[in-house]
């Protein structure tokens, strides 16, 4: 006879050993989620399928592609990318990322959170500011992530970024006895 089938999770909770907790990130102020909800829905492009110029063209969502290390060149963008950030593809193509979207206000910390986020293979999001062709700031709930051969080797790195409309509304909220992240913006 065969003894009882025993989980290792159970035998941890039987000894006291706390079950393993997915590392997050601390809760904000307000939950940005309510916020960006609609935006992380759907899973960021990750394939070089996924990508490709006519995918990229049938996704709604503000989409731009750069290479993998930096200054982060845009390799791709789609029609909505142009439509929120003033640019055309034949000129932000080739030209770093951050010197077309970055300015006075863009949080310097968070978007290097992002960019380690990045290098370690990981996707991430957060709530920065940014700047359109004209200058217009805005507050952009930007997810990012790697995108892989079939190899699984990253290739490039993807952006899908949405307007946050009511940011300021958000950010002013009052607290709820979470911990603001220190490189939200």
């Amino acid at each position: 006879r065969l003894p009882p089938q025993i989980k290792l999770t159970d035998l941890g909770a039987a000894v006291g050993v706390p079950k393993r907790v997915k590392r997050t990130m601390p809760r904000m102020e307000v939950d940005v989620e309510d916020v960006v909800v609609r935006n992380k829905t759907r899973p960021l492009p990750n394939t070089i399928n996924d990508i490709d110029s006519s995918h990229l063209e049938e996704d709604a969502r503000a989409i731009v592609v750069t290479e993998t290390k930096s200054p982060f060149r845009v390799t791709q963008v789609n029609s909505s990318w142009e439509a929120l950030c003033g640019y055309q593809r034949e000129e932000c193509k080739g030209r770093p990322l951050g010197s077309l979207l970055n300015g006075p206000e863009t949080d310097k910390m968070a978007a290097t959170a992002l960019v380690s986020k990045l290098l370690s293979g990981e996707e991430a999001g957060v709530i920065i500011t940014n700047y359109t062709k004209t200058g217009r700031k805005f507050k952009n709930y930007v997810r990012v992530g790697p995108v892989v051969d079939e190899m699984g080797k990253t290739i490039n790195f993807v952006g899908v970024l949405k307007e946050v409309v009511d940011a300021e509304k958000v950010m002013d909220a009052p607290k709820s006895g979470g911990t603001k992240l220190p490189f939200m913006s």
